[in-house]
């Protein structure tokens, strides 16, 4: 579990930097398109989207310097080198998909950068143990306080 202990922070970080970028995207895009003659971050919708995005890396962010910075103080990080890895998974992917549905169907294009976001997003529910596992992972470290 040590090794995954340093690793699982890093993929989170990994996942951070695309949970950014499509919040980043989809930002930049809602200044750029209009419908009904205002920018679309001016609906309520969108406006809602970014803001949920932004919560998300925001939440990720903690949680995965959280792990970092126990693992400096070398101090067991297990708990939240999991919690960071699979709740940046989790923003990875619900912001590229987001940022897909900002950007309407230019988001399934190739020529804008979401649609590999999304694409990209999937493997952080994979590697370096299974959203699943980390969910059993942090199970058991949250009951082992209590035993």
């Amino acid at each position: 579990m040590k090794c995954f202990d340093k690793t699982r922070p890093t993929v989170g970080a990994m996942s951070l930097g695309l949970a950014r970028r499509a919040l980043d995207e989809a930002t930049k895009y809602s200044f750029e398109r209009k419908t009904m003659g205002k920018p679309i971050f001016k609906h309520q919708a969108i406006h809602f989207m970014l803001a949920e995005m932004a919560m998300r890396y925001e939440l990720s962010k903690l949680a995965v310097w959280r792990s970092c910075a126990d693992y400096d103080e070398g101090r067991r990080n297990t708990y939240y080198a999991s919690i960071g890895k699979l709740y940046g998974a989790i923003a990875a992917n619900k912001n590229a998909s987001d940022a897909v549905q900002i950007f309407g169907g230019n988001g399934y294009n190739k020529e804008y950068p979401v649609e590999k976001l999304m694409r990209d997003a999937k493997i952080f529910q994979i590697y370096e143990g299974t959203d699943q596992i980390q969910k059993l992972i942090i199970g058991r470290e949250h009951l082992m306080k209590y035993l």
